[in-house]
């Protein structure tokens, strides 16, 4: 009895202790989508003790000030920029009295300001230059994910870890909006809104003109969608989530949020994930109506289904574990990308799989991939995360097994939240799936060091 109530103190203990390094903010933020602005005025409280640290904050955001927990004084800061972390945001730190160190309060305030070029015209856009960590102002709507750090973040320089996800309590004011939603919360209809969430999310904004829908537990946002499609939707996505919970008995904490807007330039067009939203990018001819058939309820072809099942594995791959380090692509890109193909076979069939399969080899028929073991992140390009990464593990799955495989992902899924997801990780979490030292060595010489490593990957998938 004294050992299991020993054990229940530890667990509450450090529970309480993940709990206090989870990052709170509280605050208002103020946007005009019309000027393209934004005014932050928050306090950053319930910060872990980290010495080694920066705070990013988006490079296009003025800051005004870091300010003491009790708005007592300023804080001295050093700014730098550093692209291989984040291309999108300034670094700052605290230096201590002697510029030595770098020290980090419990909590500060901090004030800033940005303004944007604001895009309606897209005569006089640009082809190219929109991506998720872009805060897009497009006339009608604002558009910043927490990839576009436009609220502060606190970045653990030792452990490569982004600590992105917050609690937080925040008064949205936008003076020309009709609607605003926060991920994490119900969106909202008015100028202003005051957000709470008590778990940790990544913060998307989204805050214009444009209505919104509740479909049983799914919100679509700005898809303009029939109540029955999105039905359609809703069931396709329950059958990829009801996969994917089977497969790895992690369930799904929220219920996914559709979103859709136009982007600040001509061609870009793609989904992204900030967890539970799915966002998907395009001009009108590629709204979300433009999947569905004219006139009818049902999908033009099979082939969103696959994009969907990608964008639902970042759950996994991006959300449960933030894969890092060297071989960040290929966690956060190429296994999801894995997954959607194993979602293909499941939900469409082996023909849907084996197309799927030949688009992959189609894709990298010219390819030159560096080897697992000695790229660097910098060096994994679009192909080699969506097209080499799955066509790599699905050798390994004709070598050891598709079960091996999946278990083997769930290991990956159980892996600390620091871990750094690089090549020696990728070795030691096979080994402690099951697999064994032999079998792992094979597959590295035979499909990893090999000079003939892809036409070994070819030969085995095809």
């Amino acid at each position: 009895m004294k050992i299991s109530k020993l054990l229940i103190v530890l667990f509450i203990a450090n529970i309480q202790i993940l709990i206090a390094q989870i990052p709170h903010l509280t605050g208002e933020v103020k946007v005009s989508i019309l000027n393209g602005t934004i005014d932050g005025d928050l306090e950053y409280s319930n910060l872990p003790k980290l010495k080694n640290y920066s705070i990013w904050l988006n490079t296009g955001l003025n800051l005004r000030y870091f300010r003491d927990g009790e708005d007592k004084f300023n804080y001295g800061n050093i700014k730098y920029y550093d692209e291989e972390k984040s291309s999108e945001a300034f670094q700052y730190y605290f230096p201590d009295k002697d510029n030595k160190d770098r020290f980090l309060p419990e909590k500060f305030k901090i004030n800033y300001v940005g303004k944007f070029p604001v895009i309606s015209d897209t005569l006089k856009a640009s082809n190219r230059g929109d991506w998720k960590g872009n805060i897009a102002f497009n006339g009608k709507s604002i558009r910043a994910s927490e990839q576009t750090a436009w609220y502060p973040i606190l970045y653990d320089i030792e452990n490569d870890v982004e600590l992105n996800k917050v609690t937080y309590d925040i008064k949205i004011n936008c003076i020309d909006c009709e609607s605003i939603y926060l991920n994490g919360s119900s969106p909202i209809k008015g100028k202003t809104a005051n957000f709470k969430s008590d778990k940790p999310i990544s913060m998307m904004l989204f805050a214009g003109i444009f209505d919104f829908t509740k479909n049983n537990h799914t919100y679509f946002i700005n898809t303009e969608l029939n109540s029955e499609q999105e039905k359609v939707l809703g069931s396709w996505t329950d059958k990829i989530v009801n996969f994917y919970e089977n497969k790895f008995k992690i369930p799904y904490e929220n219920s996914v949020t559709y979103l859709y807007t136009t982007p600040i330039s001509k061609k870009n067009a793609w989904m992204f994930v900030t967890y539970p939203t799915i966002a998907i990018i395009g001009q009108e001819k590629y709204n979300v109506k433009s999947y569905f058939a004219p006139n009818t309820n049902k999908l033009k072809d099979n082939s969103n289904i696959e994009y969907f099942a990608h964008e639902l594995g970042h759950y996994y791959f991006g959300t449960v574990i933030v894969p890092n380090s060297e071989l960040r692509w290929v966690f956060l890109e190429g296994l999801t990308e894995y997954l959607a193909l194993q979602t293909v076979k499941e939900v469409l069939g082996e023909e849907s799989y084996h197309k799927k399969i030949d688009t992959y080899l189609k894709g990298t028929i010219d390819y030159i991939p560096k080897s697992m073991a000695t790229i660097k992140n910098s060096e994994i390009d679009e192909t080699y995360r969506y097209y080499y990464v799955p066509l790599l593990v699905t050798a390994l799955e004709k070598e050891i097994g598709k079960e091996r495989v999946w278990n083997w992902l769930r290991t990956v899924l159980k892996s600390e939240k620091s871990v750094k997801t690089d090549y020696e990780f990728f070795k030691t979490s096979l080994v402690k799936s099951g697999i064994k030292e032999i079998e792992f060595k094979n597959f590295e010489e035979k499909y990893i060091l090999s000079e003939k490593a892809k036409e070994n990957v070819n030969k085995i998938v095809k």
